[in-house]
């Protein structure tokens, strides 16, 4: 009985991970749904606030600042002029109907 009780458990505990990052939001989800874009500052940006929005902005942003680091270490560079260069080749790549910020601040579809 308690190992049926713990297998149980376990498959409970496992569905609800499971099911808990099937409903996370990706970043292509949330550039599609003009939720974040590109800012001119070579980091993502929140277009619609939503705590799953500023969730996934602080993680790709604190990945972005960590390889933007690597980047200007290896290369002599201060951190300003890699975020720059990122964020000119992010608005270039940013697909039609995405989210781009103006120098403004003002969103834009691209």
């Amino acid at each position: 009985m308690k190992s049926s009780f713990t297998l149980i458990t376990a498959i409970c505990f496992a569905s609800i991970f499971w099911c808990a990052n099937a409903w996370a939001m990706t970043l292509q989800d949330a550039k599609n749904a003009r939720i974040v874009g590109e800012q001119p500052n070579g980091y993502l940006g929140i277009v619609v606030d939503s705590p799953e929005a500023k969730q996934l902005v602080l993680s790709v942003n604190s990945k972005r600042k960590y390889y933007y680091q690597i980047i200007a270490n290896r290369n002599g560079l201060s951190l300003n002029n890699v975020t720059a260069l990122a964020a000119q080749k992010a608005i270039e790549a940013a697909e039609p109907g995405h989210m781009i910020q103006t120098k403004q601040g003002e969103w834009i579809k691209k």
